[in-house]
């Protein structure tokens, strides 16, 4: 079964069932020292720049960046992969892929765990 009928398959169950953590449990393939785990209900920005422009977090900002495209609303418990070798010397961010989609999103070093 492929990844995207897998998705799918497991949304249909989450929707029929109202199990929300069923998808967010959804595998990602990435390194056990690179798999991560959203923590809080986080805002991520698809480039540093946005990102530090999101600092201090500002509602309105979020929204604008949000309708734009440039910010995405990553759910508490999604797993992600870290891409370790991110090119920014900040330890308060961190660059991650998540499991649908081709972008990779910053968010706040303070809202990822290592995954379990």
């Amino acid at each position: 079964m492929t990844h995207s009928r897998r998705a799918a398959l497991v949304l249909t169950f989450s929707c029929l069932f109202g199990s929300a953590a069923a998808f967010a449990a959804e595998p990602v393939h990435c390194g056990s020292a690179d798999s991560l785990r959203i923590r809080g209900d986080v805002p991520a920005a698809i480039s540093f720049d946005v990102y530090r422009q999101l600092r201090p977090l500002n509602a309105q900002r979020v929204a604008l960046f949000q309708a734009a495209g440039e910010v995405k609303h990553l759910p508490d418990g999604l797993a992600v992969c870290e891409i370790a070798d991110d090119g920014v010397d900040d330890p308060s961010a961190v660059l991650v892929h998540v499991p649908d989609g081709k972008n990779a999103w910053w968010v706040s070093a303070a809202n990822v765990q290592a995954a379990d």
